[in-house]
This record gives C-alpha cells, structure tokens and sequence, in this order.
C-alpha cells in the first residue's frame, strides 16, 4: 500500500519555539489514522500544515504531490476539512445550498449536483433537512452536514479536527459507523485528530503526540494499552478500555475488548 501523505524532517515554530522538530510520519492510502495528544501538543498546527495554511521547514508530500504555492489548489481539491465548529462553514441559506456550494464552483453541471448531493445526503441520513437553515440544526446535525460538505466532491482525505466533540455520544457513535462504510467502501483516508480516546476506535492505527513529539505509534489497540503513557500526558482513558487493562491482569480476557455486550459475553463463556 502506498502512501499518500509523507512528512520527512518537518520542523515548525510558533514564537521562536519548536511545535516540530524533524517530524517523521507517513500515512498510507485507505488508511484510519488516529492523531492523538493533550491540548497544545501540536494536533491542530499539523492540521494546518497538511492544507498548507502554515509554512514550515521540511518535506511533504500528498497524493504523490510535493506540498508547494503552485500544487496547494490541487491538493486541497483531495482533502475535506472539518473542524469542531461547524457554524463557520455555513454559508448558504439551506443545506443543500452549502452541500451543492462546492459542486458549483468545480462547474458541475445542476443534473450532476442535484444527484451528488442527494447521495450525500442519502449517506449522512439529513435528506429531511435539505431545505433547513444549517445554523438553526442540532450539534449533531450540524456536523452531520460538515462532514457531508467535506465529502460531497468525493476528496480522497477526509481530516476530522476534534470534529465530534460537541455531539453526544449515541450521535457521535452513528456518524462513526458511517464514516467507516466510506473508508472500506471508498478507500478513504480519514485522518481524526483528537484528545477523546473512545473516538479512535474505528482506526486502523494510533499515534500519539505530546510537546509536538511522536511518542508513540501502533495498532489502535496496541496503542490503548499503554495507560501509564494518556495518564503521564492528561488523556483519560475510557471505562472499557480501563476494565480491560485490569481484567488482564486478573487473566480474566487477553485482549482489549471496547464493546460492552462482547466483554459481557467473553466474561461468561
């Protein structure tokens, strides 16, 4: 599998002060990857470096594209973008006014974008709010219509910035649930930034960043185990992942089960 963002010897400073220093990091095609650190490790500033809001010294490369002032309209075109609040993205009167907005502006014909926002919509379940004004929506609605503006032009990266922290947790486990059909179903590269463990379980693999530092990197499993590590930064570890760990100790299971109704099942065999 090939990559499609490589990040070699990426250094950045805010203030004289490194974020970065010579960062390594690839991510492959069709991967999950879940970017994990406290607040003010760096997670948001790599955000804006990836869509080239931020200069800095280094290599990077996306979609086999060096990031650079000339390739920056085309890479942007493979990467949706949302971030936790949703209302600055609103910008038409209508939901399907902002999901038909960039169609338009990639000259879409109206046949074509009628139907490529009824799929969208059809896919993020908001067909029933096609004709609502987005910034009067839920907080789950709201971000049920970011993502599907991000997603509309079919972009081949998908970057969720702490985007689902505002929902609650039955609508943010939903919205997961769909986001993971794209990835199997579309090969999509999702990106998901955040500080909530429980909202990485859905990625092939974690890593964990502190002071702008990769400390460490793995399957997303593998990664949870490592308590001792989200306690010494600030991140809580969820309450299955915490019985897990020390159900292991007890010997009780072998692995780390996330699902309350498997680990109920598991514990009576």
């Amino acid at each position: 599998m090939s990559d499609i963002i490589r990040i070699n010897n990426l250094s950045f400073r805010y203030h004289n002060k490194f974020v970065f220093e010579k960062l390594d990091l690839s991510i492959r095609d069709g991967e999950w990857l879940a970017i994990v650190g406290p607040n003010g490790s760096g997670k948001s500033t790599l955000v804006k470096i990836i869509v080239g809001l931020l200069k800095f010294d280094g290599t990077l490369i996306i979609d086999n594209m060096p990031l650079s002032t000339y390739n920056i309209p085309h890479i942007r075109k493979q990467i949706g973008v949302v971030f936790e609040n949703a209302d600055d993205y609103f910008i038409g009167e209508t939901v399907a006014d902002d999901l038909a907005f960039a169609l338009e502006n990639l000259a879409y014909s109206p046949n074509e974008i009628e139907h490529m926002v009824l799929d969208i919509a059809n896919t993020f379940k908001i067909n029933d709010i096609l004709d609502k004004d987005p910034h009067f929506l839920s907080g789950g609605q709201k971000q049920r219509v970011a993502l599907a503006a991000a997603l509309v032009t079919n972009p081949k990266i998908l970057i969720i910035d702490d985007a689902l922290a505002m929902i609650d947790e039955n609508e943010k486990e939903e919205i997961l649930e769909i986001l993971d059909k794209l990835h199997r179903d579309r090969n999509l590269t999702i990106i998901t930034i955040t500080h909530n463990l429980a909202e990485t379980y859905k990625a092939d693999r974690m890593i964990v960043i502190n002071n702008g530092k990769l400390i460490i990197e793995g399957p997303v499993k593998a990664v949870l185990q490592e308590d001792k590590i989200f306690n010494r930064i600030g991140i809580e570890i969820p309450f299955m992942v915490d019985l897990s760990i020390k159900l292991q100790l007890y010997g009780l299971i072998d692995h780390i089960i996330l699902d309350m109704n498997e680990m109920v099942n598991t514990l009576w065999k």
